[in-house]
């Protein structure tokens, strides 16, 4: 028997209005790389908040490694949230009291991964998305750009199983979409699948940025605009 998918969403129809009223489908699996279109920042939050179980269903099921949302025990439900790094459109507050333990929370709180072990990888994370070291101190000394390294470097810490980013539209315009791709390329090389969801802008015309999947997120529906092959079968075509 085949291993379940990372994600699935089955005939999923959540209560919040800022979801569509059709049902949702969708499969992300090992390896994938979902790319879907907003129509702005909050309709991408609340769909992060569907992927993590935190909006209550009307119909269908909401499946994280196998296990229903609605049906797994509260305990055994956070941990598996454990499991999920995500890029928030608005990163990190202003009035964050220490940015650093903010970015370990998570993991010190799902995992039993020793301190030390754990900073030292964050502290790798946030070099490779271009800081000098993992930020400490309240969040209103450092810069908004930081801030947001600062939140990449949270998502992918952990090494996550899905990793939603909802991508701000900072993020477009700054060589952080460079690290966000490497980053999300060597997740998926280890077996994550990762969503973004990202308004119209430099992303969606970047060539570099090659999907799995892309789909578009409206008020009726969730909807493909493209099927991308992945790069393996691409290569191979004569």
């Amino acid at each position: 028997m085949s291993a379940a998918p990372i994600l699935a969403l089955a005939g999923a129809r959540a209560t919040t209005p800022l979801l569509p009223t059709a049902a949702l489908d969708l499969i992300v699996d090992d390896g994938d790389f979902v790319l879907i279109e907003i129509q702005e920042p909050r309709n991408g939050s609340a769909f992060g908040d569907l992927c993590a179980g935190v909006v209550p269903l009307e119909a269908g099921q909401v499946r994280f490694l196998g296990r229903d949302w609605q049906t797994t025990p509260y305990r055994l439900a956070n941990a598996l949230r454990g499991r999920i790094g995500r890029l928030f459109a608005q990163p990190l507050r202003e009035d964050t009291p220490d940015v650093a333990a903010r970015v370990l929370l998570a993991q010190t709180f799902h995992t039993r991964v020793p301190d030390d072990i754990l900073r030292a990888e964050a502290t790798a994370l946030s070099q490779r998305f271009g800081l000098p070291g993992l930020p400490s101190g309240p969040a209103r000394f450092i810069s908004e750009t930081d801030l947001l390294r600062a939140a990449c470097v949270r998502a992918f810490l952990g090494e996550p199983r899905l990793i939603v980013l909802e991508l701000p539209s900072a993020t477009q315009e700054d060589t952080l979409l460079d690290a966000l791709l490497t980053e999300g390329a060597a997740a998926r090389g280890r077996g994550a699948g990762v969503i973004w969801l990202t308004m119209p802008g430099p992303v969606l015309r970047d060539r570099s940025v090659m999907p799995t999947l892309r789909l578009r997120l409206s008020d009726a529906e969730l909807a493909p605009v493209r099927s991308v092959r992945r790069r393996v079968e691409q290569e191979a075509t004569p």
